[in-house]
């Protein structure tokens, strides 16, 4: 009789222990195929990645320029809403702008990226350019975008030989350029440089608008009358008698 009463109580504890180990089990399984999926998901991100850099470094872009030695290359982003026809580019301390660098029938698409090749005027200057580098930082560079509508944006202290794509911009109307530096990777933006240029001139028109509506001004001299003389006695003309004083010409000859 203890011998059956012990069978009995072993196979239910059996019983109880199996669902048990089999939920057990079934976890441990979903557990694993998540770590699977997990693991999967990021071995395609990494492998997209890897995709877009090596895609980006075999990419044969269109290029804008003469490709020399010792000339400056960067790429170029076009991220406004127009398509840009003309690409000027001058040291910051000269004056004005060269020819545009474009070919006629050249242009960037929207998000279109080239590369440009920008050679300085000569090797003087580039001597003259590196010493201020070395004594210094790095000279900055302007730069005049042309839009296909005509109108022209400029982007100004630009570090083009730290760089390795020069993003352009628009916020506000206001064209302006972002990039960061190959040598600390820093972000920098010229926004806030051509706001201000921006508000200035707009200051400067208003003054020269102001300045050129006339002045007003009365001589008291050029507009005093001598009431005293015959001609402003107040006679019959001006009398205001009923009798038509003063009208005998105006009955005699244009009523007759």
């Amino acid at each position: 009789m203890k011998k059956k009463l012990l069978m009995a109580l072993l196979a239910g504890t059996l019983a109880v222990a199996a669902p048990v180990s089999c939920f057990a089990a079934e976890e441990t399984t979903e557990s694993s195929d998540t770590a699977v999926v997990d693991e999967a998901e990021e071995s395609d991100e990494a492998e997209s990645e890897d995709k877009d850099a090596s895609a980006e470094k075999t990419d044969e872009l269109k290029t804008v320029g003469e490709e020399k030695e010792g000339c400056i290359t960067f790429k170029l982003k076009n991220s406004t809403s127009r398509k840009i026809t003309g690409l000027a580019i001058k040291t910051a301390d000269e004056t004005d702008f060269p020819e545009n660098m474009m070919e006629a029938d050249d242009f960037f698409e929207l998000k279109e990226k080239k590369r440009i090749y920008f050679s300085k005027k000569t090797a003087e200057n580039a001597e003259e350019n590196t010493d201020e580098t070395a004594e210094d930082k790095a000279p900055t560079y302007d730069m005049r975008i042309t839009f296909e509508d005509g109108t022209t944006a400029d982007v100004h202290g630009i570090v083009l030989e730290d760089l390795r794509t020069l993003t352009i911009r628009e916020k506000d109307g206001i064209a302006y350029g972002t990039y960061k530096l190959k040598s600390t990777k820093e972000k920098k933006t010229t926004y806030d440089t051509e706001k201000a240029i921006a508000d200035q001139a707009a200051a400067d028109a208003a003054a020269q608008a102001a300045a050129s509506q006339p002045t007003e001004s009365y001589d008291t001299n050029d507009y005093s009358y001598d009431y005293s003389g015959e001609d402003y006695s107040g006679g019959d003309d001006y009398s205001g008698d009923d009798d038509g004083g003063g009208d005998g010409c105006l009955d005699d000859g244009l009523l007759n």
